[in-house]
């Protein structure tokens, strides 16, 4: 072969060399910044405005309306926040992610095609510089041997339209179930913020009130009646932690209420009437229940309780019932005490017989015998 020949050889490979080199050079950036830095590198996570969550089955979106956090699925309820922002945080620190299909042309493989029976979880995040899409794949299958003993699998992903990813850790939190993004804590009322309470059942009312000094006294007590104090301290707790299982068809509550106990509680602020029907059997023995909440309401809440009635725990709505035979005493009034003008108008008693004289009189008839 002559020196020519292989000189142009030479520069042909070279060439070849130099092409190779830059198409990895313009794929690079690409793949390094969806692998080993932060998932979601072009996202300011602080300037999301609403969150929607898709699969095949079942769609969710989390957008702010009115300045709260709502599930449009569930009629603008006010949506979980704590959650929501367990979500946001998953994202903003899931890092470390591995190039698993640079290409992406094998997205049934992993999970990520769009169409099909195992369609992604997908995650659109509008934010500040635009909108951007998270799709979460398959569970990538554990190693021979690591079924058990093994690392977590990890789980397929794709930002974009960019490669596929191996997250090492799944997203928590991920579902696109409306049912799992609702705020189901109706009431957060600690029983020192309540001042007064008045339950009314099968025709009966009692009310209590808190003194200045914090103690529990009944309101308009008749003689002899007492307060249960421990059975009133639940009623005032009854507030605290009071949450729902599912949010009522307006249709389906209708007829719920009818003959309902009552319970209203005042706060220094606000007032909380609580509507309380029937235990439902086909249902658990949940309670309907319907609030309707007036003064300084903080602006979730109002939102999450007007127009709507919830189905609530009976260990809940049980507590919030409240009959007067639970609450108070009767106690039998004291023996009246005598007074000194009246003590000198009775008449006096007999006079004590003395005990010694039958004795001696018996002596004496002795010794005249």
């Amino acid at each position: 072969m002559s020196k020519k020949t292989l000189w142009t050889l030479a520069l042909v490979l070279a060439a070849l060399s130099a092409a190779v080199w830059w198409n990895g050079q313009r794929a690079a950036p690409a793949a390094a910044s969806a692998a080993g830095g932060r998932l979601l590198p072009g996202v300011d996570l602080a300037t999301v405005r609403a969150v929607a969550l898709e699969t095949s089955a079942a769609t969710t979106r989390l957008a702010q309306v009115d300045g709260v956090w709502c599930v449009t699925e569930k009629g603008d309820c006010p949506a979980d926040v704590r959650r929501l922002r367990n979500l946001i945080q998953a994202l903003d620190e899931t890092d470390g992610a591995q190039v698993a299909d640079e290409s992406a042309d094998r997205l049934a493989e992993f999970g990520l095609a769009a169409d099909g029976a195992e369609a992604p979880l997908r995650i659109a995040l509008e934010h500040a510089a635009g909108r951007t899409t998270l799709s979460l794949g398959k569970t990538r299958a554990p190693r021979r041997g690591d079924e058990y003993w093994g690392p977590p699998a990890g789980r397929y992903a794709r930002v974009d339209e960019g490669p596929v990813l191996l997250l090492k850790d799944d997203v928590p939190g991920a579902d696109a179930d409306p049912a799992q993004w609702w705020d189901r804590a109706l009431l957060e009322i600690e029983p020192e913020d309540v001042r007064k309470v008045e339950a009314a059942s099968a025709g009966e009312t009692v009310a209590v009130e808190r003194g200045g000094d914090g103690t529990l006294a009944l309101a308009a007590a008749g003689e002899g009646e007492e307060l249960d104090a421990p059975a009133a301290e639940r009623l005032f707790g009854a507030l605290r932690g009071l949450r729902a299982d599912e949010i009522l068809k307006p249709e389906e509550s209708e007829g719920m209420f009818g003959d309902a106990a009552t319970y209203a509680a005042e706060t220094e602020g606000a007032t909380y009437r609580i509507e309380i029907g029937a235990a439902q059997e086909g249902r658990g023995n949940g309670r309907p229940v319907r609030i309707e909440a007036t003064g300084d309401v903080p602006a979730a809440t109002a939102k999450k309780l007007a127009g709507r009635a919830f189905l609530v725990p009976p260990y809940l709505a049980d507590a919030l019932v409240a009959q007067r035979a639970a609450l108070v005493r009767t106690t039998e009034p004291a023996p009246a005490e005598t007074n000194a003008e009246e003590a000198e108008s009775l008449p006096e008693p007999p006079p004590i017989p003395d005990a010694t004289a039958p004795a001696e009189a018996d002596q004496g008839a002795d010794a005249g015998s």
